[in-house]
């Protein structure tokens, strides 16, 4: 099963603000990167997996649309 940020962190319970402030960046981050997390960097990508324990190859990173149309 291949998760999406937004999945990743609407399973945690979270709200994008919370995120934010954990990952010490901006919600409008959060926002654009479970829009289109196919620019995602190498640190905040780190920050997914530790965070919600689950391996790079089940992380979906492109943009949110193309995750319904595979």
């Amino acid at each position: 099963m291949q998760w999406t940020l937004e999945a990743m962190r609407v399973n945690a319970g979270l709200t994008q603000s919370e995120l934010a402030k954990e990952f010490e960046v901006s919600n409008q981050t959060i926002m654009r990167l479970e829009k289109d997390s196919s620019d995602i960097g190498y640190q905040m990508l780190k920050k997914y997996i530790n965070k919600f324990n689950i391996p790079f190859d089940n992380i979906f990173l492109g943009k949110k649309y193309e995750n319904f149309v595979k």
